[in-house]
């Protein structure tokens, strides 16, 4: 008797042939992740995603001649995707740990972008500068991936619906 129990317990818990389930995704390594872009002291663009894939990328628009302070800030949205959240998580996945410092660069370029990316998970969130006028090979290898990085997340953003301009210095 307690075999066929066992037996047909296992035949009613057993998933159906052809109704295979789809493995959920992992839980994403961050909560949440922002990353700037600035030159000269004036933002260039920066985004925001929380683990679900869905956030904000924002572009700084710039006319020609207008002087350093003076711009146009538009905020685009980046409708959530897990499938963005998980391919930007395996670009991170490959930053050297530790960050390589910028500080410590034995060949620099001065006045290139430069900025942060901030990595969140619960209460504690990792800021790491970063400044593209290094050229130090390790630090080179470490621009690549934030670029890559960045790349994915704006190329999001620019399909985004624009949510809002802001003029600064405001009027």
């Amino acid at each position: 008797m307690t075999r066929g129990f066992l037996a047909a317990f296992a035949l009613a818990s057993a998933a159906p042939a052809g109704h295979a389930q789809e493995p959920a995704p992992p839980a994403p390594r961050w909560d949440f992740i922002a990353f700037e872009v600035k030159g000269w002291g004036e933002p260039i663009s920066s985004w925001r995603l929380t683990g679900r894939g869905g956030g904000s990328w924002t572009e700084t628009r710039k006319e020609e001649g207008e002087p350093i302070g003076s711009y146009t800030r538009v905020w685009h949205e980046i409708e959530e995707d897990a499938q963005l959240y998980i391919a930007l998580e395996n670009i991170l996945a490959k930053l050297p740990q530790p960050a390589p410092d910028a500080n410590e660069c034995a060949n620099f370029i001065p006045d290139l972008a430069y900025g942060t990316i901030r990595l969140t998970k619960g209460a504690t969130t990792t800021e790491i500068a970063w400044n593209s006028g290094c050229m130090d090979e390790d630090y080179r290898a470490f621009m690549a991936v934030l670029k890559k990085a960045d790349l994915l997340v704006a190329e999001a953003g620019r399909k985004g619906r624009m949510l809002r301009e802001e003029r600064f210095p405001p009027s």
